[in-house]
C-alpha cells in the first residue's frame, strides 16, 4: 500500500512564529493557537492551524513547484459540482524561501485511505457516489492530452500515449525490472496499440491523482476531493486506473456501482473492457513512478509487485 511509501520531497519543518507570520497575511486578526504536521502526501508539506476562529491547513509547496497556478481556476469551475476544499488564500513569501503557500479550509473526515487501513471495505454507496464525481470531472473535455495553465488552457501538448512507455522505459527502470518484465510490457504495448489510440480520443480534465488518501470521508459520505496538483487535459480512464489500482480493495459488485454511476453522468460510457484500459493507463504512471533517481526502497518494492500484478491480469485476459 502507498501509505508506507517514502516522502519523494523533503518535509519543510515550520515553527509556530513563521507559521503565525504566515497565516497573519490572510488574517492579521485572529491568533494563531498551534501548528500540527499532517502526514499525507508525499510531495506538499501540510499543516493543521488551529486558530481562535477555527482551524485550517497551510500548505507549502516545493521550490520550483507551480502546479498551483491552476488550483483556483479548477476551484472555481467545479464548486458547487463537486465537494472541494475552499481554497482561503495563496501568496509567495521569503520567509520559507520564496515558496509558494495556500492556506485552506480545514475539511472535517478521514481519508478514504485511512479508513481502509483501519478495515473498512468501502461501500457501494461511497462507489455510486465516486463513479458521479469523476463523471462529473469528466465532463469539461479537450481535443489534446496536454498540461494546463491557470486558466486551464492546454499550453503544453504530449505526444500520443503510445509512446509514453517507450519513453518511461528509460536505463533506470529497466534496471530495476529486469529485462524479462521489461519484454513482457513491450510485447503488450504492440498488441493493444488499438485500445492505446482509443485512450488517446476520450480526453478530458482529470484529477491526476485520485486515490483513497485524496478522498475525505465523513458519515458514509465523501466530503471532500482533495489535492488537485496534478490535474491536466488528460486520459479519462486515468483516473479511474489509479483508483482501483489496489483492487483487492473492492468487490465486483462495488465496479458495478461505480460504472453505473459513471454511465449515468458521462456522455462518454465506459466500455465493456475498461479494467483492461484502465490498467493499462495506469501502468505508465507505474513506470514513471518507477524511474526516479532517489533511491527509495519500500516505495519501489510495492511498485515493482504492482507492475508484476497488472502484466500476469493483462496477460491472462489476453486484451486485444
Amino acid at each position: 500500500m502507498d501509505d508506507t511509501w517514502e516522502r519523494s520531497i523533503l518535509f519543510y519543518h515550520l515553527d509556530t512564529v513563521t507559521a503565525s507570520h504566515l497565516f497573519h497575511l490572510f488574517d492579521p486578526m485572529t491568533k494563531l493557537e498551534s501548528i500540527h504536521q499532517l502526514n499525507e502526501g508525499k510531495r506538499n508539506t501540510n499543516y493543521r492551524i488551529q486558530t481562535s476562529a477555527g482551524d485550517y491547513v497551510l500548505r507549502i509547496y516545493p521550490s520550483g513547484n507551480d502546479s498551483w497556478r491552476k488550483e483556483s481556476k479548477i476551484r472555481s469551475v467545479l464548486q458547487g459540482e463537486i465537494p472541494l476544499q475552499h481554497l482561503c488564500h495563496l501568496d509567495q513569501h521569503e520567509a520559507i524561501g520564496n515558496r509558494t503557500f495556500a492556506i485552506y479550509e480545514f475539511v472535517k473526515g478521514q481519508t478514504l485511505l485511512e479508513a481502509i487501513l483501519f478495515g473498512y471495505m468501502p461501500n457501494e454507496d461511497i462507489l455510486y457516489q465516486l463513479g458521479g464525481m469523476l463523471a462529473t470531472i469528466h465532463e469539461f473535455r479537450y481535443p489534446q492530452v496536454g498540461f494546463l495553465n491557470e486558466t486551464l488552457e492546454v499550453v503544453e501538448e504530449l505526444t500520443p500515449l503510445e509512446t509514453w512507455y517507450a519513453y518511461f522505459l528509460n536505463s533506470t527502470v529497466c534496471q530495476r525490472l529486469g529485462k524479462c518484465t521489461v519484454d513482457r510490457i513491450e510485447r503488450l504495448v504492440n498488441r493493444n496499440k488499438n485500445m492505446l489510440r482509443d485512450m488517446d480520443k476520450q480526453v478530458s480534465l482529470v484529477h491526476g491523482d485520485f486515490r483513497p488518501t485524496n478522498l475525505l470521508l465523513l458519515e458514509g459520505k465523501i466530503n471532500c476531493i482533495l489535492d488537485w496538483e496534478f490535474a491536466m487535459a488528460g486520459h479519462s480512464i486515468a483516473d479511474i486506473g489509479q483508483f482501483f489500482r489496489y483492487e483487492s480493495q473492492f468487490q465486483a459488485t462495488h465496479k458495478n456501482v461505480f460504472v453505473q454511476a459513471y454511465n449515468e453522468r458521462s456522455a462518454w460510457k465506459l466500455p465493456a473492457d475498461w479494467e483492461c484500459m484502465g490498467m493499462m493507463r495506469d501502468l505508465v504512471n507505474l513506470l514513471q513512478m518507477l524511474g526516479t533517481e532517489e533511491e527509495l526502497p519500500v516505495k519501489f518494492f510495492d511498485l515493482t509487485k504492482l507492475i508484476e500484478g497488472t502484466l500476469r491480469k493483462l496477460e491472462a485476459i489476453r486484451v486485444t
